[in-house]
């Protein structure tokens, strides 16, 4: 366990020196203890005068150990902030970013969520408060059990067979613990996702009079952690209870047996005070030895919820990347499925080349967003491959790939800070003069003029404060100040007005020029403005997505396949009128 958790520090030898610490605050500690025997026996003795000299070696002891405890704390408090909790989300953070899509789905957010609060925090108190406890809870009671023996090896025998008893029950409890604290991150995981998902359902929620905990989801996943917690709570009784009855029934023979040999004349009762005192400190660490499993048990837990996401294989990174040539992109006989026995996409193959607007179109559901997402590389596809200015995406680095791509999605979501923020993100060492042509060519200066705050307006979180068309102007503007070789836009009018779907689609023909645009929409004014189509489906009939038409706009309204009709379609619904 301590070398998987020496990880999250800087520095590897940092537990260890932390461990070395802790266990000369304890040795220091029951030292002292031993000198109380030399304390109490001159103090109790005909001249207490001479207890001078035991007393400032016992305040020397116990002032030592104190000092080193401290010390040792404050560096294991320190560093426990810094260094598990700092590395711990940075690690998190950083794999998160890399794993495939595939990997997020409905609970993702809950498992992230729990391991950067939850799992974290159980962490964070090993080294500040667990060890320390562990470590005093054995090295001072096994300190005390020496010093004993120098003094009395009856009572000595007795503290040591407690020994062997104290390491059957702490495995028995480890166990018992171990079972229910393996279940608590998941419990945990769909509670966060469960609350999360309902903070963000509130709209809907109270327009059809939920309130509360009545959601069912949300209902479910409180009465799981609530179940859970009993169950550990429950795991814990039984361990507790005898350890308690262990630690008081050693105490009990302890002074039993030492008032024997006192009344014998074996020892004198001075020494006998003392040894009573020390077997008192002794019990106390037999008592909530089932807090230390406990707590270790979840920290080891813990450790294996954190591992579980940043040991989860990235998306592999080539050796020795390529450079592409250009901007062009195809698609070459590919296959994809997001689980292995479901095909998407099978022997799929069409070129978006450079200087152009491609757009693909097709039913719901038939994989045309994913397309987008695989030119972007957040997956891998199964065979073929992707290829961007001549070079397969497998072999140009993640982050060169990205720096040419700017994507705006139907779903968008904005952070919660200032508009300008927002906008900014995609190129933070933009000037004035670009940001502001970036919204303006997103037709978002419109809508900023109408803020009391303008560009220094907050969203709220998610964008909330914004309409669903002005956010996604936001992203619009987002992409355009990126300024990247190749746009991949996935419905981006569905959200916007006449006005401004005209305005926007007039400015991706001034955009196309130099790059390579991939477009996704339903609204026949965008598609009509591409140089050439592709038409998918199969998928909704069951089978895997194929191309059934390829040709420019004109071209496919002009024959009878699945584009006139959807032309056809178009024009009947534009003719609808309300009277």
């Amino acid at each position: 366990m301590l070398r998987r958790f020496n990880t999250f520090f800087d520095r590897p030898s940092t537990i260890y020196l932390l461990i070395a610490g802790y266990v000369v605050a304890a040795v220091l500690q029951g030292i002292a203890f031993s000198a109380f025997i030399g304390f109490l026996r001159a103090f109790l003795g005909p001249d207490p005068s001479r207890a001078w000299g035991p007393m400032w070696v016992l305040i020397g002891f116990g002032a030592a150990s104190f000092v080193v405890q401290a010390a040792t704390l404050i560096r294991a408090n320190r560093v426990s902030a810094y260094d598990v909790c700092g590395n711990a989300v940075a690690r998190i953070g950083s794999r998160v970013v890399r794993l495939p899509l595939g990997w997020f789905d409905s609970g993702s957010v809950g498992r992230v969520s729990s391991a950067i609060s939850t799992e974290t925090d159980n962490l964070s108190h090993l080294a500040p408060v667990v060890l320390p406890q562990f470590i005093s809870g054995i090295v001072t009671p096994l300190t005390v059990m020496v010093v004993t023996f120098c003094y009395e090896w009856r009572l000595g025998l007795i503290m040591a067979l407690v020994v062997p008893v104290v390491v059957l029950l702490w495995n028995w409890a480890s166990r018992l613990l171990m079972t229910e604290h393996q279940e608590a991150p998941a419990i945990a995981a769909r509670t966060a996702s469960a609350t999360i998902e309902h903070a963000h359902l509130q709209p809907v929620l109270r327009a059809q009079g939920i309130s509360g905990t009545a959601w069912p989801p949300l209902a479910k996943a409180l009465d799981d952690e609530n179940r859970g917690l009993d169950a550990i709570m429950t795991a814990q009784g039984r361990p507790a209870i005898a350890f308690g009855l262990l630690g008081q029934a050693f105490f009990a023979a302890v002074l039993a047996a030492g008032l024997g040999v006192v009344l014998g004349g074996g020892l004198d009762v001075a020494a006998f005070v003392a040894i009573g005192v020390m077997a008192a400190r002794f019990t106390t660490p037999i008592s909530q030895s089932v807090f230390y499993a406990a707590a270790l048990q979840q920290d080891m837990v813990s450790l294996d919820t954190i591992e579980q996401i940043v040991q989860t294989p990235a998306l592999p990174e080539p050796a020795h990347p390529r450079h592409p040539s250009g901007t062009g992109i195809v698609l070459d006989d590919v296959g994809f499925g997001y689980e292995a026995d479901d095909t998407l996409f099978e022997h799929l193959s069409l070129r978006a080349d450079e200087g152009r607007i491609t757009a693909l179109v097709g039913p719901s559901g038939c994989g045309k967003s994913t397309i987008v997402k695989l030119i972007a590389r957040f997956w891998d596809v199964g065979s073929g491959s992707i290829s961007v200015g001549g070079v397969d995406v497998r072999r140009i680095d993640s982050a060169e790939l990205m720096g040419m791509v700017s994507m705006v999605f139907q779903d968008v979501y904005l952070f919660d800070t200032t508009i300008a923020e927002n906008v900014r993100l995609s190129r933070p060492d933009a000037s004035e003069a670009e940001l502001a042509a970036a919204i303006s060519r997103a037709g978002l200066d419109a809508v900023v003029a109408a803020l009391p705050d303008g560009l220094d307006t907050r969203v709220g979180e998610g964008g909330l404060r914004l309409s669903g068309g002005e956010r996604q102007r936001v992203s619009i503007a987002r992409a355009f100040l990126k300024d990247s070789p190749i746009l991949l836009l996935d419905e981006i009018t569905s959200a916007l007005d006449a006005e401004n779907e005209s305005a926007i689609t007039q400015t991706l023909a001034e955009l196309a020029a130099g790059r390579t645009v991939v477009v996704i929409a339903h609204r026949l004014s965008t598609i009509m403005n591409a140089d050439q189509v592709y038409v998918l489906s199969g998928r909704e009939h069951g089978g895997p997505t194929r191309i059934v038409e390829q040709g420019s706009p004109a071209e496919l309204a002009a024959g009878d396949g699945m584009f006139a009709a959807l032309v056809q379609d178009f024009w009947r619904t534009a003719r609808w009128s309300v009277r």
